[in-house]
């Protein structure tokens, strides 16, 4: 099933014959009412973070289905690949700072601080959605010592600081070309000496795209390697100081950019 084949009518067809399948008492169905007003908010990434099955027993397979996509497991992986570089971030300079964009549940960062009690890692975030804001700070209660939040929204952030590494794993997806140029040239300027910044985006490869676009209208921005590292070069960035590599799925890809 490709983009396009699928009209508004044929589409809400769909949907209806799916009846308690895509209420939001499934994963699916919870992705496609969009509670929150839009796509990818901090309650979904949540559920998908922590596996989440539905307490109906008729619907248990259905969220299992969901869980097996490639697309939530590439989701899960992105954590992982934020506490390997906080691993290596806390080993090589003890007192870092991190800038997180979108800063969504916050539990990527709860659970490597949860590793990591005593590290001195100081997490500055950005979020749009008080919700989230709201919902982060509770999950991060033991670590507000660490961990501070502000409501912006990131198409006007100008950062006066410099970090050791910004991390922004689930936004650039949602951007034009154009729009993710302009972010790199203004996020570049806050990325301190041999820090870097870390931007998600998923691959044109997504074996779950037409899944999520069908079921869940949820659409993004998808991106080769090779067009990451072209908007890294239109955004000026030279070449030895960019990279792209993915998590296990090679769903996610992250752009990885340097001073």
């Amino acid at each position: 099933m490709e983009r396009g084949e699928v009209g508004k009518d044929e589409k809400g067809a769909i949907h209806d014959a799916f009846g308690k399948a895509l209420s939001t008492d499934t994963m699916q169905g919870f992705a496609l009412a969009k509670p929150h007003g839009y796509a990818g908010d901090f309650e979904i990434i949540d559920r998908i973070y922590q596996g989440r099955m539905s307490g109906d027993p008729e619907l248990v397979a259905w969220d299992r289905y969901y869980h097996q996509h490639a697309a939530p497991k590439a989701v899960r992986n992105r954590k992982l690949v934020l506490h390997r570089l906080l691993d290596e971030l806390s080993a090589r300079k003890p007192n870092a700072r991190v800038l997180k964009i979108a800063v969504g549940p916050g539990r990527s960062m709860y659970e490597w601080l949860v590793a990591n009690p005593e590290s001195r890692i100081s997490f500055e975030c950005l979020e749009i959605d008080p919700a989230a804001i709201d919902y982060a700070e509770r999950l991060n209660r033991p670590f507000l010592d660490r961990v501070h939040i502000r409501q912006g929204n990131a198409l006007r952030i100008r950062p006066k600081a410099r970090y050791d590494l910004v991390w922004v794993a689930g936004l650039f997806d949602y951007f034009n070309d154009r729009t993710f140029v302009r972010m790199i040239r203004r996020l570049m300027p806050a990325v301190g000496e041999k820090g870097q910044l870390v931007i998600g985006n998923f691959s044109n490869s997504n074996p779950s795209r037409a899944y999520m676009e069908l079921l869940g209208d949820w659409h993004l921005h998808h991106r080769s390697e090779d067009r990451l590292q072209t908007l890294a070069k239109e955004a000026g960035v030279e070449d030895d100081f960019y990279v792209v590599n993915g998590e296990p799925e090679k769903v996610n890809l992250f752009l990885r950019l340097s001073r």
